[in-house]
């Protein structure tokens, strides 16, 4: 049994030769050992050992006030983030301030590299990326161009607006798909705007009084 070296397509080859006697012919099997010179696989790297532990930049005496009180906050976001943060400023490692807080490590990770970026501003939440409001300035604008004008103006039968008719004016006339009356009261409200009674206002304590009203 010997060892023999093949060159396939620019590389070398390791095979194992048995030669053996099968009448008067001498034969040979062989067997693959592997290449010469291994190459590693394209995109696999190298282990650089474990990563250095991830803790919160040095803090300053009034940072350690704000963040102190912090944890006291009626707010449970605020108060788990002021705690890890004030956890990771005394060394110690994401993955114990996951036991101590039972809060998972990456939220815990997330808070310290937060705080590393934005400083206190991390301890608010921020609002959700690519939210937009439901009603923009320019239909809050359009709304209160309604309101400004009498409902004759749009060829209604009463003179006066009442939340229920306003709103459904606003959907009649195509200013928006839906719109609730709380939603109105608050445009209304925030531009200072305010609905006219008449002396035939009523109430009624039967549920379907509005919807009877619009009519």
């Amino acid at each position: 049994m010997h060892y023999e070296t093949y060159t396939i397509k620019g590389r070398k080859y390791k095979y194992q030769v048995e030669n053996y006697r099968e009448g008067n012919k001498i034969k040979h099997k062989k067997k693959y050992v592997g290449p010469i010179d291994p190459v590693n696989k394209k995109g696999r790297k190298k282990c650089s050992g474990r990563k250095p532990e991830l803790f919160v930049m040095e803090l300053t005496k009034g940072e350690v006030n704000a963040i102190t009180k912090a944890t006291k906050s009626s707010n449970a976001f605020t108060r788990d983030r002021a705690k890890i943060i004030i956890l990771s400023s005394q060394k110690m490692p994401a993955k114990n301030i996951s036991k101590n807080s039972y809060c998972e490590i990456r939220k815990v990770r997330e808070a310290i590299k937060s705080f590393n970026k934005k400083g206190l501003a991390a301890l608010q939440r921020g609002k959700a990326k690519g939210a937009t409001p439901k009603f923009t300035e320019t239909t809050k604008q359009i709304i209160l161009m309604h309101f400004s004008k009498q409902p004759k103006a749009f060829g209604l039968h009463f003179t006066t607006w009442t939340l229920p008719r306003f709103t459904a004016h606003l959907i009649n006339y195509k200013v928006v798909d839906t719109i609730s009356i709380e939603k109105v009261r608050q445009i209304l409200d925030n531009a200072g705007a305010r609905l006219k009674r008449s002396k035939r206002w009523q109430y009624s304590p039967d549920k379907e009084f509005h919807k009877k009203n619009l009519k």
